[in-house]
């Protein structure tokens, strides 16, 4: 690992490697160890130049987008932490589409629509995190994700070399994409919107109230739990007795069952226990297995 921290600072000399990172600070739930290393790239380039070395060295690597729907392990975790914060940029190609890279932050990305009179992105509204991690995840609601927004994606594979995805090379489903792969990493989208419409106001704010029912003001993570087919995991976890359990400082939201909330000092390993004694009281009643919304970065026993 010495060799490739050297490898990293000789090839980017004007990009700081961090040695025991703390990460808590950097995903909303505000948990977390330390990596062994991290780096964040201030370009395509230096990212590229980053992950390529990583890939080389044969060693875990984590990519970070913007922290809202991670979960990081407590202790130190081995391997490299690539976060793609830096990656902001937004280029447009026409009107209605836009080159974006992975850092951009969603709610910028509203913003920018709305300045520009473009819809179809509505449902995105209240949703945290970057771009790139949005389509790792295919994040969205009411039946919408951002993959079917997007016209290519520009990666770097793990033979370090750049590959341009058209959309019909891409798969995707519920908070899945085929391109979300430990062994690569997402750099940028093309992206095609549409002319707002005078019912785009309407769709906003239905979505906008969704997200109103959930818990603000302390730290969580989103959803905790995927839905399960045909059902709803916050339903069913509210059926299953879970609202209010606890585990440390980590409880499970009063408003909504599937959030899972850090009252302070909460610590990885509370939020884990919470997250197994909820899915075990769900199977327990219902025979459903859930599967956790939440990507936990590093090595842990998952639930």
């Amino acid at each position: 690992m010495h060799m490739l921290l050297k490898n990293l600072q000789t090839a980017l000399p004007n990009i700081l490697v961090h040695e025991n990172m703390p990460l808590s600070s950097l995903c909303t739930l505000g948990v977390g160890g330390e990596a062994e290393f991290f780096i964040a790239p201030s370009s395509i380039e230096q990212m590229h130049i980053a992950f390529a070395h990583v890939m080389k060295a044969r060693v875990p690597v984590y990519i970070l987008g913007g922290g809202s729907n991670v979960l990081f392990p407590d202790g130190l975790i081995k391997g490299v932490v690539i976060s793609t914060q830096n990656l902001n940029a937004i280029e447009w190609r026409t009107n209605i589409t836009a080159d974006i890279d992975a850092g951009f932050k969603l709610p910028l990305l509203m913003k920018e629509l709305r300045e520009h009179g473009l819809g179809g992105f509505e449902f995105a509204a209240g949703i945290p995190g970057t771009l790139g991690g949005a389509i790792a995840g295919n994040a969205g609601t009411g039946g919408h994700g951002v993959c079917e927004l997007v016209d290519e994606i520009v990666t770097v594979e793990s033979d370090g070399n750049f590959k341009l995805w058209k959309s019909n090379e891409i798969t995707y489903s519920y908070r899945k994409c085929s391109l979300a792969d430990e062994k690569r990493i997402i750099l940028s989208a093309r992206m095609t919107f549409r002319k707002d419409a005078p019912k785009d106001a309407e769709v906003l704010e239905s979505y906008l109230l969704r997200r109103g029912s959930q818990p603000h003001g302390l730290r969580n993570a989103g959803c905790t739990f995927k839905n399960p087919d045909g059902n709803s995991a916050g339903k069913l976890l509210d059926e299953a007795g879970c609202k209010g359990l606890r585990a440390g400082d980590a409880i499970v939201s009063d408003v909504h069952a599937n959030f899972i909330l850090n009252m302070g000092h909460a610590s990885s390993t509370d939020i884990l226990e919470l997250m197994k004694l909820c899915a075990q009281r769900v199977y327990d009643s219902t025979g459903i297995k859930l599967e956790p919304e939440i990507k936990i970065l590093g090595p842990c026993s998952c639930v």
